[in-house]
């Protein structure tokens, strides 16, 4: 929201009463230059029934917890939808990104409300409507650095989803982890086990938003995350396929294939869901039918499909995939087949 764009009338009410900020991933995109459609704000010195009172006059208001001090808004005559807070803090209080003592306060610092964010390219908040930018903890130059760095040295262990979302905001961004986060993630990566299905696989089908998501696979291997949360992918490291243009084992091919289901000018459905677990998917069978055939001397992998498709089933039940909306019968469909081609000088008889 600049200076200059027309503010929409709730927001006039609230500076008049309070100070409101744009927050968190809104202020990552736009110093990124990106599109963003959340619209994420913080209204701090004004009570919780007082903001309430104000923001039903103008549209639909919907409370998700009175306890977290967070609404959902939305303007009359708009299809926007506002995240609404009050400043708080938040203690874990268990495992599995499920248990929290929130405690919000109308007269918190925004930069106290800060302090519990993830990253600090996330712990930014932009005053409206001067626009000054709050960044108590340095997000703007790791942006410009490339940098993903953890907001407080235990933030994994509080929150364990956090491991994936670093990875997914690693991958998207193109950052490079610290080396005290990275060591940190390592440290915690067991920890995901703790976290629900449905929330693992939104962060990868983020992850799948990214240019070249092999990157984020990729550092899921070295921060110990890949054997938590798709084993068989960890299985592929290192196995040979001797093959005699490209000297990649099973996970550098995957990650190949991967790359290209998600962006490639040759492939119409590039960046279809199905398409890309597919490609993730399509050589796990390798390791477990990998042989060497003497007389031909050569490796390999009879049958590796059908049983990379029994794996792949498998893997998309634990998950629970259905979630991103995707079929996983037609996934397993394309794992088993993946072998079938067509050829241009194929006779019509072939």
């Amino acid at each position: 929201m600049s200076q200059t764009a027309e503010q929409p009338p709730f927001l006039t009410t609230l500076f008049e009463n309070g100070e409101v900020y744009e927050v968190g991933g809104t202020v990552r995109d736009r110093l990124l230059g990106l599109a963003h459609k959340d619209r994420d704000l913080l209204v701090a010195k004004l009570p919780f029934e007082k903001l309430t009172a104000i923001l039903q006059k103008s549209g639909t208001v919907t409370q998700v917890g009175r306890s977290f001090g967070v609404l959902k808004f939305s303007p009359r005559g708009s299809k926007e939808v506002y995240d609404i807070a009050l400043p708080r803090k938040e203690v874990s209080t268990g495992q599995g990104h499920r248990d929290f003592l929130v405690d919000f306060d109308p007269s918190l610092p925004v930069e106290k409300d800060l302090e519990r964010r993830d990253f600090t390219i996330n712990a930014m908040a932009r005053h409206l409507p001067t626009q000054k930018l709050i960044d108590p903890f340095g997000g703007q130059k790791d942006l410009e650095n490339r940098l993903l760095r953890m907001v407080a040295p235990r933030a994994f262990e509080e929150d364990p989803l956090r491991l994936l979302r670093g990875v997914q905001f690693a991958s998207r961004f193109k950052l490079q982890p610290t080396p005290e986060t990275e060591e940190a993630m390592k440290k915690a990566a067991p920890l995901i086990k703790t976290i629900s299905a449905e929330r693992i696989s939104e962060e990868i089908r983020k992850l799948f938003l990214a240019e070249k998501p092999s990157y984020g696979f990729e550092l899921m291997l070295k921060l110990n995350l890949l054997k938590e949360v798709f084993p068989e992918l960890q299985e592929c490291v290192g196995v040979e396929q001797g093959n005699k243009f490209q000297n990649d084992d099973v996970f550098q091919h995957t990650m190949r294939v991967l790359d290209a289901s998600r962006k490639d000018v040759a492939i119409p459905t590039s960046g279809d869901l199905e398409l890309m677990f597919s490609a993730l998917f399509h050589d796990i069978g390798k390791p477990r039918t990998k042989r060497y055939i003497e007389e031909k001397q050569r490796i390999a992998f009879y049958g590796h499909q059908t049983v990379g498709r029994r794996m792949a089933e498998k893997r998309m039940d634990k998950l629970k995939l259905t979630i991103l909306g995707v079929d996983p019968a037609r996934i397993a469909n394309l794992v088993e087949n993946h072998m079938f081609q067509t050829k241009s000088y194929f006779t019509d008889r072939s």
